[in-house]
């Protein structure tokens, strides 16, 4: 009978349930010995430190009374007794932090949160990331157990809570998630939502545990352990990593934030799984090179939230430092006119897609769930030709080039056809038109609508432009208006900013607004864009070296910044 050491909390008993569930196919029988920490005598209302919740489980398994410890792997220390080791990590679950609000709260997510709302945490790290994102908000210290917690935020002590999205769902309290934030926005601790399995170093019990062992999960939590070892940080510290694998490539996305959230530095690094230790050393390596350097690149990226991980990420890899602020949100349309058009598609020869969000409003409607070989997709370019691949469509016409325009003129439709066209509100009649104009018969149906500088991004950019930032990527004409209503109401002028534009039409738009040095990616492909922001920001430098050597000394033109931010001051901050 293996002897499975656990914390008495209610998730700890959950994970060690898991734990010997997976044993049980083995044929190995287990039962809990729960082992009061440091942790659980300590006040349900104040703040554990580092291994709190480790060091009793590991003495006894030490000293014989258990053959197993079962832990929160973020909770474990990076440097281990030489004497155990970690056995096995289960499968992960989320990994990411979840927001949560007490039900029938307006605000659903970090970015809706009211100014001076208060968030509890008892973490630094979130505590950090939060701030960089929202200076406005009142984040707080918030302890005690997930129960302790929620009953604390049911009873108005707090307006919100970040809690790990992992303990949550194990728990059977997935529900009462309002976000599951991305790791972008707040970068999860290393080790978050994996359960590690630590034993004896050659007892025999570490050959039976090593069979429930996840390798895909092993290799990414021992290299976000690694990264947070070679940066010096540990499971209270603002340093982050969450590492992925996938197609046999290891992918690890790591980084820092200032405690009061003044800065954040992001850096991601890929390679084979077996190499995730040299991997994390390296992202090491420059994010503390970044805190000692604060005049790396900065590049604001104003896609919509939930569009922009993969240019980000792009923009990482590259060695940029890429600061997300949407300056549009996405918002869906009455579906009526999608849901009558899916009873119908029978009917349809085509299906014309404008844009990304116009994929995501057919497959929501049930658009796309149909297999007819007959019925044809258009996509208008490489993006929303992605996107409908994603979601399991095939794509049958691409424009030679991508514009509605071309896409209007090429698409081979003969009269009669009828053409179900699915785009934003702002789009207009105009593609409908020239298709009708060539015999098509066109549902053209608003499925999203658009809205420039939403309020959420108003924090969001004055706390982004407090910084000064080297260049701007402009996705859509929408997005270049957003920005500048945005940066008005900041009281910064935006407009000296290198933009790297997406198409003409948001060249166009950015010229028309003032920005005086446009350049326009050779393609929407992410890799396109980057090439052209590199390109873009090499050219500045050279062009202030050359400024700065001829007029001497002080001379450069100051970098756009906006005032410091201030944030409300309700309790400790």
């Amino acid at each position: 009978m293996l002897r499975v050491g656990t914390r008495g909390s209610a998730l700890a008993l959950a994970q060690s349930r898991l734990v010997v569930e997976a044993l049980e196919p083995a044929g190995v029988e287990a039962r809990l010995v729960v082992i009061e920490t440091d942790g659980d005598r300590r006040a349900p209302d104040t703040a554990w430190g580092e291994g709190a919740f480790v060091a009793a489980l590991e003495a006894a398994l030490l000293d014989g009374r258990v053959d197993v410890a079962v832990h929160s792997a973020k909770d474990v220390p990076t440097d281990l007794d030489r004497r155990l080791e970690i056995a096995a990590y289960l499968p992960r679950a989320d990994p990411r932090d979840a927001l949560v609000v007490r039900a029938g709260a307006a605000a659903q997510t970090i970015d809706d949160l009211p100014v001076g709302a208060r968030v509890g945490t008892d973490s630094p790290r979130r505590t950090a990331f939060l701030r960089a994102r929202r200076p406005d908000l009142a984040v707080h210290p918030l302890h005690g157990n997930v129960d302790t917690r929620l009953r604390r935020l049911d009873g108005g002590e707090t307006d919100a809570l970040v809690l790990a999205c992992a303990g949550l769902d194990r728990l059977g309290l997935g529900g009462r998630i309002a976000e599951r934030i991305a790791p972008t926005t707040v970068l999860p601790a290393p080790g978050q939502g994996a359960i590690a399995v630590e034993v004896r170093v050659d007892d025999e019990a570490a050959a039976i545990v090593r069979c429930v062992d996840d390798p895909d999960t092993r290799f990414a939590v021992e290299a976000e352990r690694s990264f947070l070892h070679a940066s010096g940080g540990g499971c209270r510290s603002p340093y982050a990593a969450v590492a992925t694998v996938a197609g046999g490539r290891l992918s690890i996305l790591a980084g820092h934030a200032a405690p009061d959230g003044s800065r954040v530095d992001l850096e991601q690094d890929a390679g084979p799984p077996a190499d995730g230790r040299a991997l994390a050393a390296r992202l090491a390596a420059r994010l503390l090179g970044a805190a000692r350097d604060d005049a790396g690149p900065r590049v604001l990226v104003v896609r919509p939230d939930g569009q922009a991980a993969e240019l980000v990420a792009a923009l990482l890899g590259a060695g940029l430092r890429p600061v997300h602020v949407p300056t549009i949100e996405i918002r869906p349309l009455a579906a009526d006119g999608l849901r009558s058009a899916a009873a119908a598609i029978d009917t349809f020869a085509w299906v014309v897609v404008t844009s990304v969000n116009g994929v995501d409003a057919a497959v929501r409607n049930g658009v796309g769930a149909t297999t007819r070989p007959a019925l044809g997709w258009a996509a208008v370019g490489d993006g929303t030709a992605a996107a409908l691949t994603r979601a399991g469509v095939g794509v049958g016409f691409r424009p030679s080039s991508a514009s509605a325009a071309r896409l209007a003129a090429e698409l081979p439709v003969r009269r009669g056809d009828r053409v179900l066209v699915i785009r934003g509100e702002l789009a207009g009649e105009r593609l409908a038109a020239e298709l009708r104009a060539r015999g098509a018969l066109v549902d053209n149906v608003a499925a999203y609508a658009t809205v420039e500088a939403p309020p959420a991004s108003r924090p969001r950019l004055r706390g982004a432009l407090a910084r000064a930032m080297d260049a701007v990527v402009i996705t859509s004409a929408s997005a270049a208006r957003g920005l500048v209503t945005l940066a008005d109401e900041a009281g910064a002028d935006v407009r000296d900013l290198p933009a790297v534009c997406i198409g003409a039409p948001s060249a166009d738009e950015a010229r028309r607004l003032g920005f005086r040095n446009v350049t326009v990616a050779s393609s929407p492909a992410t890799a396109d864009i980057v090439t052209a922001t590199e390109q873009v920001l090499a050219t500045s430098n050279r062009n202030a070296t050359t400024a700065t050597t001829d007029a001497g000394p002080g001379s450069a033109a100051p970098a756009c910044a906006a005032p410091q931010p201030e944030v409300p001051a309700h309790g400790p901050a």
